[in-house]
């Protein structure tokens, strides 16, 4: 599986497709909406900022290394619950500056 997330006062809301299913980019598979998609269509209303001002991050598959890249926000401590879905598997976790919160992004406006 591959997905999207977006961290939100402790709790990971998540979208995900099974790989059959993701967006070829290059050696990866990728989930097919970005973040401000998802955001605006299922949780703009609830929250009433945008996709960017919680921590949120990315999980792609690697074909050729078969194997996962987890990027994150920083500001997300713990993984684990996303983590639990790849144990079995070889995954890789990064930061990246793509994905900050208005709390680590400098030139945020709010």
């Amino acid at each position: 599986m591959v997905n999207i997330f977006f961290y939100v006062k402790g709790k990971f809301l998540v979208s995900e497709c099974e790989n059959s299913k993701a967006e070829k980019y290059g050696d990866f598979l990728n989930y097919p909406k970005s973040h401000m998609e998802v955001w605006d269509e299922k949780y703009y209303k609830k929250y009433h900022v945008d996709f960017d001002y919680f921590p949120r991050g990315r999980v792609v598959y690697n074909v050729k290394e078969k194997c996962y890249y987890i990027y994150h926000d920083k500001c997300i401590e713990d993984l684990s619950k996303i983590l639990e879905q790849y144990k079995n598997d070889k995954y890789k976790i990064l930061e990246d500056f793509h994905y900050q919160c208005h709390k680590c992004n400098k030139n945020y406006v709010i």
